[in-house]
């Protein structure tokens, strides 16, 4: 009990070390970036749901949806039905690729 406390602090930790991004492109406003970006999410949304439809199963002993066992005693998962949210950070990082967006750290004011 006591690792997995010291796993998710640590965790914590270092995920406030990590650096802020934002998209970024030559000659485009902010207002233009965020509708992009908020097209680009909106787009990505549907994108992953729908795969992650496809891949639902709907019937017993329901294997891919975290319910069922498998052998030896871990659980059956589906890779893309479990896997949404990175699904959609994908299809979010390719629009804006294709927009021709750059991810780039945000500076921090040094005080």
């Amino acid at each position: 009990m006591m690792r997995r406390v010291l796993c998710a602090f640590a965790l914590l930790v270092l995920g406030g070390c990590a650096a802020s991004t934002e998209w970024a492109r030559t000659d485009t406003s902010p207002a233009q970036i965020a509708a992009d970006e908020k097209e680009c999410r909106e787009k990505a949304y549907w994108q992953a749901l729908d795969e992650s439809q496809a891949t639902h199963q709907l019937y017993p002993p329901y294997t891919g949806t975290g319910f069922g066992w498998g052998p030896p005693f871990h659980s059956v998962q589906s890779p893309s039905y479990f896997m949404r949210g990175p699904r959609e950070y994908e299809f979010v990082d390719y629009c804006m690729r294709e927009r021709g967006y750059t991810l780039r750290p945000i500076e921090r004011p040094r005080s």
